[in-house]
């Protein structure tokens, strides 16, 4: 029988680190990092991990390798501490043999995302590649959403089943927009993007926004969830018209430096 392992990075998350923990009961290891919480978290976790870690963050990508790097076995599930497996993805994750992992580096599989309590049609299917073979996969670095790469394209399954985030989250409107949290994210992400040659015009600036609405409330079915569908719509036309603005102010500081 194949042997797993669970890697959670966490941080302050007090509110849903116990359902992800949970989750992960059918793992042979529970691998828990924590980057400096004080809001209980820590003493939650210590009761599910089999080995717990306190890490100053090392950013999206290398505290996650490092959680992989801890395990005992070889297949680890990268979760994170808002999001939780559901009972048929662990059904499909125990079905795996050891003949068809051996021909695998990744497996992917589908992830709901709620907001304010309320699943978000229009973001799925939000492949995930969670499990993985940590010795044959690459790390590459993203600014916002960290990844797994196989040493052969064709050595990856998708499982139908999903991965639940943010569904234990408390209903908080910071759970829709972070503010600060969010800006950062974006000035980094800009960043990635202006460091691989890409530019913001000014068709960017203008038509970007009003497609992320259009592709989110119609291609996406968002208009089928009515004034949620609305608000999620109009939460990717913002967060786009923002990252091409952030992209936008880096390039006048290139060109002020030169």
């Amino acid at each position: 029988m194949p042997k797993f392992s669970v890697a959670i990075c966490c941080m302050n998350a007090a509110d849903t680190i116990q359902q992800a923990c949970e989750s992960a009961s059918w793992a042979d290891e529970l691998i828990i990092v924590d980057s400096g919480s004080t809001d209980g978290t820590q003493d939650i976790a210590r009761k599910y991990a089999d080995k717990f870690v306190e890490q100053k963050w090392l950013g999206f990508t290398k505290q996650k390798k490092l959680s992989a790097e801890l395990c005992s076995n070889d297949w680890v599930f990268i979760l994170d501490s808002d999001e939780e497996l559901s009972p048929k993805l662990i059904q499909q994750i125990q079905q795996l043999t050891d003949d068809q992992l051996d021909n695998l580096d990744v497996i992917y599989m589908p992830r709901r995302n709620y907001v304010m309590g309320k699943y978000i049609r229009a973001w799925s299917p939000d492949w995930q590649s969670r499990l993985i073979h940590r010795n044959r996969v690459t790390w590459p670095e993203e600014a916002l959403h960290d990844a797994r790469v196989p040493s052969d394209p064709s050595r990856v399954l998708k499982l139908s089943a999903p991965l639940e985030h943010k569904k234990a989250a408390p209903v908080d409107f910071s759970d829709y927009f972070s503010g600060s949290r969010m800006d950062a994210r974006l000035i980094q992400v800009a960043q990635q993007m202006y460091d691989k040659g890409k530019r913001a015009s000014i068709l960017d600036l203008a038509f970007r926004p009003y497609f992320a609405f259009f592709k989110f409330y119609f291609l996406k079915l968002g208009f089928l969830d009515g004034s949620f569908g609305f608000l999620i719509a109009q939460k990717a036309s913002v967060s786009v018209q923002l990252k091409y603005a952030a992209l936008w102010t880096i390039q006048q500081q290139h060109k002020s430096k030169s």
